[in-house]
């Protein structure tokens, strides 16, 4: 009998955690410190009225603490006695894994260190292995509500023990952070995303821009990227993703944007049967738009690729740019279904 695992990635190790433990996945937020909870717990945030507790992995595990990113989400477990959000960098996909292709966690227990006590099993997924956690060991390591008492009419200023985020960061990320934190707060009116679409934000050139996340598939660092010969300079190469080979293709040329600065982040889309990858400076976050907050694109506009922008939403930010993929990928600049295949 297969179980399915919420697969995700953290510091560089991929771990699984049972989906029906796994009650909602949220951006990360600015987190509302609290001076007495453990030095893995990082902070806490409100979702609709109630605290989540999130647990830095890596604390937990005994490892250094690392920087906090945009694109870090929270998956938030629970059962009826208890609920904490884990902080991970990448999600990957739901998995089915057979019961029989689980080894047990003392094959590895040596090499797992502080991580053995919430470690039940370990599965081979691809060409790498993924430590499937106990949630029932993570969520016993949470404090109790009771330890929890905190304002979070706003979230409030980072102390030093659980300074958020841990790193400097802009004084736009910092914002970031924070007004997903409100979002989070706000209990949501019966059908208030009735008739809205979600889009992911992401950042090229200085400007945003959304993708409509029925075409998105996932979000990933970019890391060792190897060259593709004989293919013309907007096919950046290929990477390796979990065993699958991704092509990164640069959509800079065909919105008129000049070929520069670092491109670390990664959104995996899929246009018919093309599956790749668009190369973005920083992926901003996940947006909810209905018809009337889209405006059509001025006419005097003068923004990057206009002509494939289906239109333009405002935020408390700037205004985010709505990317028209199909058009972008047929237009001339990125012939991607003739000369990629």
């Amino acid at each position: 009998m297969d179980e399915a695992y919420l697969v995700f990635g953290h510091g560089g190790a991929r771990y699984g955690l049972d989906a029906r433990a796994v009650r909602e996945i949220v951006w990360l937020p600015e987190l509302s410190p609290i001076e007495e909870l453990p030095q893995h717990i990082v902070g806490v945030f409100n979702l609709r009225g109630r605290v989540v507790p999130v647990m830095d992995l890596g604390l937990q595990f005994g490892h250094p603490q690392e920087s906090f990113r945009l694109s870090d989400s929270v998956v938030v477990i629970e059962t009826q006695a208890a609920r904490v959000g884990i902080v991970v960098n990448e999600l990957y996909d739901v998995t089915a894994i057979p019961r029989e292709a689980i080894e047990d966690a003392q094959s590895y227990q040596e090499g797992l260190g502080a991580m053995a006590h919430f470690v039940r099993g370990a599965a081979k997924l691809g060409a790498g292995l993924a430590m499937l956690l106990d949630e029932n060991a993570l969520l016993r390591s949470a404090p109790p509500e009771e330890a929890m008492v905190v304002d979070l009419a706003e979230p409030g200023p980072a102390i030093e023990a659980h300074a958020f985020p841990p790193a400097p960061a802009s004084d736009e990320e910092t914002q970031i952070f924070r007004e997903r934190a409100r979002n989070l707060a706000r209990k949501p009116d019966s059908g208030e995303r009735a008739g809205r679409s979600a889009f992911a934000v992401i950042g090229l050139g200085g400007e945003l821009f959304g993708l409509d996340t029925d075409v998105v598939r996932e979000f990933a660092h970019i890391g060792s990227v190897s060259p593709v010969p004989c293919c013309p300079p907007w096919v950046l190469g290929n990477m390796n993703l979990r065993g699958d080979i991704l092509t990164l293709i640069d959509i800079r040329p065909a919105l008129g944007m000049a070929v520069e600065g670092a491109m670390g982040e990664g959104v995996v889309v899929r246009a018919g049967e093309l599956l790749m990858g668009l190369p973005a400076a920083e992926i901003v976050d996940v947006v909810y738009l209905g018809p009337s907050d889209i405006a059509a694109v001025p006419v005097a506009s003068d923004g990057a690729g206009k002509e494939y922008c289906r239109g333009v939403a405002n935020d408390s930010r700037r205004a985010i740019g709505i990317l028209d993929l199909d058009k972008i990928l047929a237009a001339r600049e990125l012939q991607v279904a003739e000369e990629v295949r």
